[in-house]
């Protein structure tokens, strides 16, 4: 079983604040990308390995790959950083399987239908909706860009967001 060391929404994904920042900080072996778009473009993959630091394996699971990775031993071995582009495909790798304990909210980009969440997050009614649900369902929501950045928790950043 792999020690998940931080689950992360970041659109983003493999780029200088994981692969720079967040490897070293919790000496992470690995990162496992998850999302159906990412895990069938070979290019992507071979680019998210090109960029990662020297010793850091990088995997790409479609959803239901990285249900049965989870099921068969937890992503086998290692310190591990699991990556999401997006909330709604972390919400449902939750839903079918993959049993994070708490998820760190990085960057979402602004878009329509958005409003400014926090920092380098902007969220939908919906996106907000689905935090709410994986929070009620025992998972630890928080917002954080960097590691020197103060955790945030959900509630008050739901508040904000429900206020504007």
């Amino acid at each position: 079983m792999a020690v998940v060391t931080m689950t992360r929404v970041d659109a983003r994904l493999v780029h200088g604040q994981v692969a720079g920042r967040w490897i070293k900080t919790l000496d992470a072996t690995r990162i496992i990308v998850i999302g159906d778009d990412i895990a069938t473009d070979p290019f992507m993959v071979e680019l998210f390995r090109l960029t990662s630091p020297p010793g850091t394996k990088i995997t790409a699971y479609t959803i239901a790959d990285a249900v049965a990775e989870w099921q068969k031993d937890e992503f086998g071995e290692g310190r591990v950083i699991l990556l999401f582009r997006d909330i709604v495909t972390a919400d449902k790798a939750w839903r079918a399987g993959v049993k994070y304990k708490e998820i760190n909210i990085g960057q979402v980009p602004g878009a329509p239908n958005r409003k400014l969440a926090w920092a380098t997050v902007s969220l939908s009614n919906e996106e907000m909706a689905i935090l709410e649900r994986l929070s009620d369902d025992g998972v630890r929501v928080y917002f954080q860009a960097i590691p020197d950045d103060k955790q945030q928790p959900l509630e008050p950043v739901a508040r904000k967001f429900k206020s504007v």
